[in-house]
């Protein structure tokens, strides 16, 4: 994890929201307590002046009740110093929670696609992901598309991913 991590945790999948007016309306995928131990935990094995100061100042907030902007504001500084791809950070957060929702997948294939598709539409279904959704780009009846088969296939096509994912993101 780094700033960039928790940047793009912090402004969360609204920014995928076909309604940008409503991007706010999408919670960061870290709590404030979560923000406020990864900063403390940077603030004690830093070795950068820079970053240090931007910690504390960031920390001198009450990250509970501040809006989320301000503390968007403070986050991006820290986030260039840490010069990382916010797109490679975004990666990062797709394989975290995709990894989750496979680990409490429903069993019933109607529910788990359902789970699945909506976990895609949080990040605006791109293009490598491994979901198929029903006559969207395939000729997919609701009937083939929903039985047990098909999920199981698509289940472990997203547990493949995730797998090709990490390998991928541990390469700098």
């Amino acid at each position: 994890m780094n700033w960039t991590t928790v940047l793009v945790g912090w402004k969360g999948l609204g920014v995928f929201s076909p309604w940008p007016a409503h991007s706010a309306d999408f919670p960061p995928l870290l709590s404030a307590d979560e923000l406020a131990a990864y900063s403390s935990e940077r603030l004690a094995s830093s070795s950068s002046a820079a970053e240090d100061d931007l910690v504390a100042r960031l920390l001198s907030l009450d990250l509970h009740t501040e809006s989320r902007e301000t503390i968007t504001e403070h986050l991006a500084p820290l986030s260039d110093l840490c010069g990382c791809a916010s797109s490679r950070e975004l990666r990062k957060w797709q394989v975290i929670l995709l990894e989750d929702l496979l680990d409490h997948i429903p069993s019933d294939p109607l529910y788990g696609l359902i789970a699945l598709t909506e976990f895609w539409q949080g990040f605006g279904f791109p293009p490598d992901s491994p979901h198929e959704v029903q006559g969207k780009g395939n000729t997919l009846s609701p009937d083939d598309y929903y039985q047990e088969d098909n999920y199981h296939k698509l289940v472990s096509r997203h547990k493949a991913w995730v797998e090709q994912e990490k390998a991928a993101l541990l390469v700098p």
